[in-house]
């Protein structure tokens, strides 16, 4: 998978969870531990996340299905 592509995959699966579990924004960036706006940067697409960002948000996918 290329960079961007493993970047748009970040954004779009963090938009499928918010909608599946009722999770605004805010929620979301507390309990990823980040900034409201470094979370709506990376949701946006505006900003690419670091390698830890994305292995942060991947684990916390999986692990609250």
């Amino acid at each position: 998978m290329k960079i961007g592509e493993e970047f748009s995959q970040v954004a779009t699966d963090l938009i499928k969870f918010q909608e599946k579990h009722d999770i605004p924004d805010n929620q979301m960036a507390v309990d990823l531990h980040m900034t409201v706006e470094r979370f709506h940067a990376i949701k946006s697409m505006q900003v690419q996340p670091t390698q830890d960002e994305v292995k942060i948000i991947k684990q916390f996918i999986v692990h609250n299905k």
